[in-house]
């Protein structure tokens, strides 16, 4: 048996020691992940630590038994700290492994644990694209195929773990009357709901058309649109909606703010729009869904549309405008026919039962550290020089950039950096399993 063969074989032989670093414990899509998986991996019998910034998640931690400790992680501006305090904690918790998220925990644990006490590491990034600067040794981690065929040459192992979802805790009997009592909705009366992060980068653009949209439906279906969240875009979507709402005549458009669990207002829709980890959701509690992209992309989830999903992951790139007549269009064919809602929310919830499961997720995490730990090597030299140089180019350029007021916004999730992979057609190779 070769070393690397013994030492993997010790290591999963045992209980894991895993340190989960977070750039945010808020309430979005990433950080909702690193929290659900880091959970599952607890509840299997591992010891896990949970090191991130304060937020609503904290408290999701608590009531699964997860330890959480505070560390700023959610910027590079106060690296240095961070920095000390992510080491610090690796010294003291002594992983077996170290799972960091998105960009700055990555990078301090690269450069941190990783490159000066030899700790295994693995990344995951969700973002729509992985920045080139990110160091190409280490194992990563995206959430859709797509992505993961535009990463550039690595020597570390590149991995597609599709975004978890919870199809035990959110189901279709899951209760959603007491939302509906709560915004006032009538029995009668088809929902629209929208559950996201209002972010101005990837978000606002659509919930901006799914407003008009629904000022335009509201005098032929009794229906209304509901928008759960809070970001960034809130006033300017509090504008429109009280805009629509005063041409209507009615509360054409509600929005509740953000909830720590959202639960209710998924099962009480009746057509759910979205992307991404929202929409997956959506389909773990039965629903019609909507799937929602950037510049002007709207489609109905069906059997005729999951393969292009399934490559490019639950989201779509259209080619140019606000995409409102299309929206209009989808959304008066699922209000008018009851039957196609049920025969959507039917195939809705076999896929994401059978392929992203939260369980089949926990599986795919676990045995990625399996892997992660048979692979471990030091970083070479020559790839910390390469990192360090261009995230110092990086950080610089981005320095500049905001002094002159040119600074963009959430870059790598920007449609223009994230188009070439979106707009090209599915590969001919992609030949996913089919649903059941």
């Amino acid at each position: 048996m070769n070393p690397t063969s013994s030492i993997h074989d010790k290591r999963v032989a045992r209980p894991l020691r895993i340190l989960v670093a977070v750039h945010q414990l808020d309430l979005g899509g990433s950080q909702m992940n690193a929290v659900d998986l880091a959970c599952g991996a607890a509840a299997r019998g591992h010891d896990v630590l949970v090191a991130g910034p304060d937020g609503p998640l904290v408290d999701v931690l608590r009531e699964r038994g997860v330890r959480h400790m505070h560390i700023q992680l959610d910027s590079m501006d106060g690296a240095a700290g961070s920095y000390r305090r992510l080491s610090e904690l690796t010294r003291m918790f002594r992983p077996d492994i170290l799972h960091a998220y998105e960009l700055t925990p990555s990078l301090l644990a690269f450069f941190g644990p990783h490159r000066n006490s030899g700790v295994p590491m693995t990344m995951t990034i969700n973002s729509m694209s992985v920045p080139d600067f990110m160091p190409g040794s280490v194992p990563l981690q995206v959430c859709n195929p797509v992505i993961a065929a535009a990463v550039r040459p690595r020597s570390g192992r590149v991995g597609v773990l599709e975004i978890p979802t919870d199809c035990v805790g959110q189901n279709p009997g899951f209760p959603g009357d007491g939302f509906r009592t709560e915004i006032g909705a009538a029995d009668d009366e088809l929902l629209v709901v929208v559950v996201s992060r209002f972010a101005r980068v990837l978000k606002q653009e659509g919930l901006e058309t799914a407003i008009r949209a629904a000022g335009r439906l509201a005098p032929r279906h009794r229906m209304r649109l509901v928008l759960v969240g809070d970001g960034p875009a809130m006033p300017d979507l509090r504008a429109l909606a009280d805009k629509t709402n005063a041409q209507a005549g009615r509360e054409v458009v509600v929005l509740t703010g953000q909830r720590p669990d959202p639960r209710s207002a998924y099962a009480a829709a009746d057509v759910m729009l979205g992307m991404g980890g929202s929409l997956l959701r959506a389909m773990a509690f039965g629903k019609p869904c909507v799937v929602q992209g950037e510049h002007g992309f709207f489609r109905i989830l069906d059997a005729g549309s999951a393969r292009q999903f399934r490559w490019h992951g639950f989201y779509g790139i259209g080619d140019g405008g606000t995409g409102e007549d299309t929206l209009v269009q989808l959304l008066d064919r699922l209000l008018g026919d009851e039957g196609l809602r049920k025969e959507n929310a039917d195939f809705a919830l076999s896929l994401v039962r059978q392929f992203y499961s939260l369980e089949h997720a926990i599986d795919v995490q676990l045995d990625w550290y399996d892997q992660v730990l048979a692979d471990h090597r030091p970083p070479p030299l020559s790839e910390v020089a390469r990192t360090a140089k261009a995230v110092g180019t990086w950080v610089a350029e981005r320095a500049v950039n905001r002094r002159r007021g040119t600074a963009q916004e959430d870059v790598f999730n920007s449609a223009e950096r994230i188009r070439p992979g979106f707009v090209n057609p599915v590969p001919d190779w992609f030949d996913p399993e089919p649903v059941r």
